[in-house]
């Protein structure tokens, strides 16, 4: 059997989201998401939470089209794969960073109205330019089911 990577999650996004293009003129969408965890704690029968945040990176076209959509406080589900990164500082020290390199983002919790307040319209978030690592003959993906 083949390992798998694969991470499924929705959250809301906890800033507006950076878009940027590399030297290459390809471009790149970083956000964070804030997943909320709730439980009931069996020996205080009291609801308690637990906030996880996440760092969530888009390339190609999809990147353009969370810019153009997603705002801070957006609902969203990101179907993806975990990244470790290594880096070296400015200073010299070496830092590892984990973040979701996402394949698809799915905008949910309605369509944000505009000024006018009619309904903008609402893409999937999806695009056919996916991560530069993924597999050239990968199936198109399907939607998140929830």
């Amino acid at each position: 059997m083949s390992d798998l990577n694969r991470v499924i999650l929705t959250g809301r996004l906890t800033a507006d989201p950076d878009l940027k293009y590399t030297q290459s003129g390809r471009a790149m969408l970083r956000f964070d998401v804030a997943i909320n965890r709730r439980w009931v704690n069996p020996e205080t029968s009291q609801t308690e939470e637990e906030v996880t945040f996440l760092p969530i990176v888009v390339w190609g076209k999809q990147a353009e089209n969370c810019a153009a959509y997603l705002r801070k406080g957006r609902q969203v589900a990101v179907d993806g794969r975990i990244r470790v990164r290594s880096f070296t500082t400015q200073n010299g020290d070496r830092r590892r960073t984990t973040e979701i390199a996402a394949q698809s983002v799915h905008f949910l919790g309605g369509r944000p109205a505009t000024a006018e307040g009619a309904a903008e319209p609402q893409p999937t978030g999806e695009g056919s330019d996916s991560h530069p690592d993924a597999p050239p003959d990968a199936p198109p993906e399907e939607e998140v089911p929830f």
